[in-house]
């Protein structure tokens, strides 16, 4: 279910998606005086490829053997390209599965069409894909929702992640994206920027509010990424949404909390007088 059905069928009546600006609390800091103020993360910057190109071969089974990697990696699910000037791979050649080799490496994969009209020689193949092939996480963590961006221009504006494959949560491994594409190994940033959905509060949200006891302007948004509120046994600060009118929300608590189990949750957020 994505982020429209679910609100849809959340609360009937949906407003259009936004982007909003995510600042994840990661603790506190002390100022000279001795006080602590919350501390927020900072957008993350990762190494990472996009598809590949590799020198390779193809049978007239549909076997295609990488000689060696160039760039990047190979994964299930990319469309590949190559020609040796007589015979070439058809459009929407892609690859079924990895038979032999080290993973997204040198090795067999195959292939849902055959080369035409005949065997394929060695020659430089092309593979665009949708998976983002993070090998380096230097800061910060990549998460559902974050978009992408480098200093190249190599990676397609709008990028997206759309789910995690494999890795420890957050850090090095493959990640789906929004867009397909190559982009060879390379230096990237994750925006913290999310989309979600701000709707008003209903009877029930509002009684929720009264119960908590708090003041204030709220409001309730529905994001797909684990925004959390005030943690306070690790002493972690409530997360802060920025609006397209740059005003500043507080994360006060998650009303429904199923990102685990469902990947979206429902939060309580509180207009703040700045950041």
């Amino acid at each position: 279910m994505n982020l429209h059905q679910l609100v849809s069928s959340a609360i009937g009546a949906v407003n259009p998606n936004q982007f909003v600006e995510l600042r994840q609390g990661i603790g506190n800091t002390k100022a000279p005086d001795g006080t602590t103020q919350p501390a927020y993360a900072t957008p993350g910057s990762i190494t990472a490829s996009i598809g590949g190109t590799f020198q390779a071969s193809c049978d007239e089974t549909g076997i295609l053997t990488v000689i060696s990697v160039i760039t990047g990696s190979l994964q299930s699910g990319d469309i590949i390209s190559g020609t040796d000037g007589i015979n070439a791979l058809p459009a929407g050649c892609a690859i079924i599965d990895q038979i032999f080799g080290p993973a997204g490496g040198a090795g067999t994969y195959q292939l849902n069409m055959v080369p035409f009209p005949g065997a394929l020689a060695q020659c430089d193949v092309t593979a665009l894909s949708t998976v983002l092939n993070a090998s380096d996480v230097a800061s910060g963590k990549l998460a559902i929702g974050q978009t992408l961006a480098d200093t190249t221009s190599a990676l397609a504006v709008g990028t997206m992640i759309t789910g995690q494959i494999s890795g420890p949560t957050g850090g090095a491994g493959l990640y789906s994206l929004t867009q397909q594409q190559t982009v060879a190994s390379e230096a990237m940033t994750t925006s913290l920027t999310i989309l979600a959905q701000i709707q008003a509060q209903s009877a029930s949200d509002l009684r929720h509010t009264d119960y908590l006891n708090l003041q204030g302007s709220h409001r309730v948004l529905y994001a797909s990424l684990d925004i959390k509120g005030i943690v306070r046994v690790t002493l972690r600060g409530g997360d802060l949404v920025v609006l397209p009118d740059g005003s500043v929300w507080l994360v006060e608590q998650p009303v429904e909390p199923w990102f685990s189990s469902a990947g979206w949750v429902k939060i309580l957020i509180t207009a703040q007088d700045g950041s």
